[in-house]
């Protein structure tokens, strides 16, 4: 498979920057994650797992070179392939490519070729570790980094909103890890039903600009979701 994947360029800031900048650059540049470096070259990734852990710890007052940063995963070429392969064999949702590109699991899921995969939404999808209203932010946060998400739908015998990690590093500045989950959740859900195709589902995904998509069942307070990490997943099942 010769597809070869474009990302963006790196967005980077210097170890001596603060959390607090970091979170703001983040909210501004709309992006997940920023490249620490300096003068010899990459030091690691900030996250947005080091983001909201340093909220829940209240540490936004910290250098980033302070911080155990994720290991900048590299690829020599951008062919999907290596890409999804480093991906998958690093755990990681990034890989950067000639030192100066950045490529994210939203990038291979929006250039995929979704028409060549044929596979049942049940099998894909999986039940979703789910929130209420009144839920803390630190309860989400502690969710998300103990079970390795992002994304916690916020239910009340029905899906009302989903909150992510994104959600919270954004509301940094308007937020305590004691406000609930309602107050910043985004109550414009994605969601689709079972039998949904999986080739509508991804344009779906790439139309709103979401990380993952919920699967309703009809049942109270349970919720099946599909995120682009599985999509990963499943290009490195056909591909390999």
């Amino acid at each position: 498979m010769s597809l070869r994947i474009n990302g963006s360029d790196i967005i980077s800031l210097d170890p001596n920057a603060y959390v607090v900048d970091a979170l703001y650059f983040m909210r501004r540049n709309n992006v997940r994650r920023l490249v620490v470096s300096n003068v010899n070259g990459i030091i690691g990734v900030f996250t947005i797992e080091n983001a909201i852990k340093q909220i829940m710890e209240n540490k936004l007052e910290v250098k980033l070179g302070e911080l155990k940063l994720r290991k900048p995963v590299f690829v020599e070429n951008n062919n999907i392939k290596d890409i999804v392969r480093a991906m998958v064999n690093e755990n990681s949702d990034f890989v950067i490519y000639n030192k100066r590109i950045i490529i994210t699991e939203k990038d291979v899921v929006r250039n995929f070729d979704w028409n060549s995969i044929k596979e049942n939404v049940k099998n894909i999808s999986k039940e979703a570790i789910v929130v209420f209203p009144y839920t803390k932010i630190s309860t989400c946060i502690e969710a998300m980094l103990k079970n390795s998400i992002r994304h916690l739908p916020v239910v009340s015998d029905i899906p009302l909103g989903i909150i992510s990690a994104r959600d919270i590093a954004y509301s940094y500045d308007t937020i305590t890890i004691n406000t609930n989950a309602e107050k910043i959740m985004n109550v414009n859900l994605v969601s689709v039903g079972e039998e949904s195709e999986l080739v509508d589902i991804v344009r779906l995904m790439n139309e709103r600009s979401v990380g993952s998509v919920l699967i309703k069942t009809g049942l109270k307070n349970k919720v099946k979701i599909i995120t682009n990490r599985d999509l990963i997943k499943l290009i490195f099942n056909y591909i390999s």
